[in-house]
């Protein structure tokens, strides 16, 4: 059933969810908000329902209701009567960066925000709903607790934009200047030079995002060698898993140059680290099939994979069939 554009989806508050999700189209979009109107706005992606909003037209609106406990969290509510007006003046940019002249699109998000018996009602403008839907084709999923608690504007934006390459598994990609000046909200004529861009814009933000503990990431950026005439800047996520890989790579380099050396390194691992029966280490260790799987998991705990895992031994036994599941 198609909920037709005349009618308003309501989502009646729900107890905030550990992650937000939100359409590619907004994360790559242009909106000039301070940090204090992201945070809101982020509660308010907190409660959208993707699967009814699948169901309506495109150009239906949603309305949202945030408690006042939420609100109070970030800002007062006398504060929130001058931040949400701010909100509603503003406009979000939807545009094509390879084809911006050619295909773009001004929109005001909300139609409608007031407050009344303790709740902030966000209604949206009917017009972003198509945007919203896009949900279902491409999307970032990020740590709503993460992106509340930093401190920097430009952090919360690079953060989500983190998080789509890593939902695309795209650990490396670039922006000309001009690109991540627009994504990150900047204007065009501060900065001007690399330097203080640098300074003031991407060292705080990759400061804030890598030294939080929740949703850990780790990245690197560059200018691809180059001290001058900065155009573009190379980045690279490090996960877990792309740091595992690594690590099995290099283990796998070892193998063919030492296999001696890098057997009785394996051999001290097993012997310090886990606590396998005689027949099962010698097992291990006599089997290269079994070895490549060992180190595999081995260096996958490391990296901090299977964090519910709380035998480690046993698990390693298991997955080696070494030992038979419980049924």
């Amino acid at each position: 059933m198609i909920i037709p554009a005349s009618k308003s989806l309501v989502f009646p508050y729900k107890h905030s969810r550990t992650d937000n999700y939100i359409s590619n189209k907004f994360v790559v979009s242009t909106i000039p908000y301070k940090r204090i109107e992201q945070k809101l706005f982020e509660l308010f992606v907190n409660q959208i329902d993707y699967e009814a909003l699948a169901k309506a037209d495109d150009n239906t609106s949603i309305i949202i209701t945030i408690p006042r406990s939420e609100i109070v969290k970030y800002v007062t509510i006398q504060q929130s009567v001058s931040v949400t007006k701010s909100m509603m003046e503003k406009s979000i940019t939807f545009l094509d960066f390879n084809r911006p002249e050619i295909e773009y699109e001004h929109l005001t998000i909300f139609s409608r925000i007031s407050y009344q018996d303790g709740f902030l009602e966000f209604e949206t403008n009917h017009a972003i709903g198509k945007y919203l839907k896009d949900f279902q084709k491409q999307y970032a999923r990020y740590n709503l607790e993460k992106i509340q608690s930093f401190k920097y504007v430009y952090s919360s934006t690079l953060y989500r934009i983190l998080r789509m390459h890593i939902g695309q598994k795209r650990l490396s990609f670039s922006y000309t200047i001009a690109e991540l000046k627009k994504l990150l909200q900047v204007d065009e004529h501060k900065y001007i030079n690399f330097y203080d861009f640098n300074v003031n814009v991407l060292s705080k933000a990759h400061q804030e995002i890598t030294q939080l503990d929740i949703d850990n990431i780790q990245f690197d950026y560059n200018t691809g060698n180059k001290q001058r005439g900065v155009e573009k800047i190379y980045f690279t996520i490090h996960t877990a898993f792309s740091n595992s890989q690594a690590e099995k790579n290099e283990f796998l380099e070892a193998v063919s140059s030492n296999p001696k050396s890098v057997l009785n390194q394996v051999q001290t691992i097993i012997e310090k680290q886990y606590n396998f029966r005689m027949n099962h280490k010698n097992l291990i260790l006599g089997d290269k099939t079994l070895l490549d799987k060992f180190v595999t998991l081995h260096i996958e705990f490391e990296n901090g994979l299977h964090l519910n895992v709380k035998n480690k031994t046993a698990y390693i036994l298991t997955c080696l069939n070494l030992v038979k599941k419980k049924e």
